[in-house]
């Protein structure tokens, strides 16, 4: 199930995002579109799946992970294939925001860490670092190239569709955990459903917001660095070619950081490896700020990397320890449109503030500062008693609505 969850995320967030970048200058040249309503797709993608996060939750809730996560790739697959024949980029950036954005949320990080989570109740850590290893977002740029120089970008994106389709067999044997193939009486299709806390009961939780906050902020510094990484290289004096290759050790960093996470979520708990994340962010950005020796630089990329890689898994064990493991679906949907203010507005708002400074230095001072305090923030969490609506060993299936 482990294997399954990886692949699913893989396909889902590798199409989405690692497949995304070599898309813009051909999406440029074939519509006539500024880069920045090229961009946009991608804004627009991240924009319709936190949104969809609540609905997500319920529908894990209502019918399992299997039909899930079977719908996300039909959608998906369906979306790739009509960008190979979109007329406009006005139809580029609706199918990113729906079919795409919607199918990546439902097949995704979010469903496949629950996979993860389900099968793993004991110590999730590991098997939710290598579920969000993201592996394909470092392949797919470069079968893309290839794929886009020799055949064109409708082939490109027909591959995607067909990675999708291919998946389908791999979903249908998921099973949403161990409790559905014999401890607890299940539907037809392997699916027993569990009460979940209401949607009060988890924003009534100071818990839950520390845990958004943080949490969300980390994520946002991630795709922060990852937007402005090399433009902020460039400002300090680093030659183009060094600065970008900055962004591929991020990026090839992240493959190692989720994998950690999820082994030291299961060694010091979750709240005291985001503390550890946290500093991370911390001490990489100030690395930055002092120097411009190349290798220093280097290394506090390879920080960036690791730090922002592992949100998302020791997020699922802290809501997991807080809330309970069947109340995931429903606390991870909540998260996702939570922080969705700070990952969506953070990025450009960096780029704001350092177009009206005229340097990056206050961008980065607040980075650090903030960052500083969530540190903070995590090491009181680490206290914090489980308060949740269900926790698992009180957890009770809903059998009158597993189908």
């Amino acid at each position: 199930m482990v294997f399954r969850a990886f692949l699913t995320q893989n396909v889902a967030v590798g199409s989405a995002f690692g497949a995304f970048g070599v898309t813009v200058l051909p999406l440029q040249e074939q519509f006539g579109a500024s880069r920045g309503a090229a961009t946009l797709a991608l804004a627009l993608c991240v924009l319709a799946m936190g949104l969809a996060g609540p609905i997500i939750g319920s529908m894990i809730a209502r019918i399992g992970l299997r039909w899930t996560m079977m719908g996300g790739a039909i959608l998906s697959s369906a979306g790739y294939a009509l960008l190979a024949a979109a007329p406009d980029m006005t139809s580029v950036l609706l199918l990113y925001a729906l079919p795409i954005g919607l199918g990546t949320a439902m097949l995704g990080s979010f469903p496949s860490s629950v996979l993860a989570s389900n099968w793993n109740p004991h110590n999730p850590g590991p098997a939710l670092g290598i579920t969000n290893m993201p592996l394909f977002v470092a392949l797919l740029p470069m079968v893309g190239l290839a794929l886009i120089h020799d055949h064109g970008l409708a082939s490109f994106y027909l591959t995607l569709s067909a990675l999708h389709l291919l998946l389908l067999p791999v979903i249908h044997g998921v099973s949403d955990g161990p409790e559905a193939i014999g401890e607890v009486a299940t539907d037809s299709h392997g699916h027993v459903a569990y009460e979940m806390p209401s949607v009060r009961a988890v924003l009534g939780r100071p818990a839950f917001w520390a845990m958004t906050i943080g949490a969300g902020y980390l994520s946002a510094a991630g795709i922060m660095g990852v937007s402005h990484l090399v433009a902020f290289a460039i400002e300090r004096g680093v030659a183009a070619s060094p600065a970008a290759l900055l962004l591929s050790i991020m990026g090839s960093a992240s493959i190692l950081g989720s994998l950690l996470s999820g082994v030291l979520c299961g060694r010091i708990g979750a709240a005291r490896t985001l503390t550890l994340m946290s500093g991370g962010v911390c001490a990489s950005w100030i690395i930055l700020l002092s120097t411009t020796a190349y290798l220093p630089m280097a290394v506090a990329a390879l920080l960036i990397g690791m730090s922002g890689a592992g949100v998302f898994p020791a997020v699922n064990m802290l809501a997991g320890r807080l809330f309970g493991r069947h109340s995931l679906p429903r606390v991870i949907g909540l998260f996702g449109l939570a922080t969705l203010p700070l990952t969506f507005g953070f990025p450009p708002l960096a780029g704001v503030l350092r177009d009206a400074a005229g340097s990056y230095g206050p961008v980065v001072w607040i980075v650090i500062g903030a960052s500083a305090m969530v540190a903070i923030l995590f090491l009181i969490m680490r206290r914090a008693a489980p308060i949740g609506a269900i926790i698992d060993d009180a957890a009770r299936p809903n059998l009158s609505c597993a189908g």
